[in-house]
């Protein structure tokens, strides 16, 4: 098992943050998000990636807008994830926890979280 935390701090409210990290194909905001199903009670997604490849994502909790808890299985890539966000207003922290096992020898989980934080980044202007 593999795991990493990561804090980037954003310039806006967390309820837009929220929003963006509760639905991968809002806006178009993760590129390696072709589409995405997500259940009428938003607690399970399955991301579909532009090469065919999907993943499976299940929230354990979702306290609107601090904290969301899951798991995810890509393949034969399983593992879970924390995100808080902190603070409010036009100043927002954001802080992951992020495990996954089966990623192989050489793959970092720190990269694969920094890619998803840079596109959210992006797609926020900050």
């Amino acid at each position: 098992m593999k795991s990493c935390v990561l804090t980037r701090t954003f310039s806006c409210d967390p309820s837009r943050i929220w929003l963006y990290l509760s639905n991968p194909a809002l806006n178009h905001w993760r590129k390696d998000v072709a589409s995405a199903e997500i259940s009428d009670d938003g607690m399970q997604v399955v991301e579909l990636a532009p090469d065919g490849s999907r993943t499976e994502i299940t929230f354990s909790s979702k306290e609107k807008p601090r904290r969301m808890t899951g798991s995810f299985v890509h393949g034969k890539v399983k593992g879970s994830f924390t995100v808080i966000l902190l603070g409010g207003g036009d100043c927002t922290s954001v802080e992951c926890t992020f495990e996954a096992q089966g990623l192989g020898l050489f793959t970092k989980p720190q990269k694969l979280l920094e890619q998803r934080l840079d596109m959210l980044a992006q797609v926020l202007g900050a």
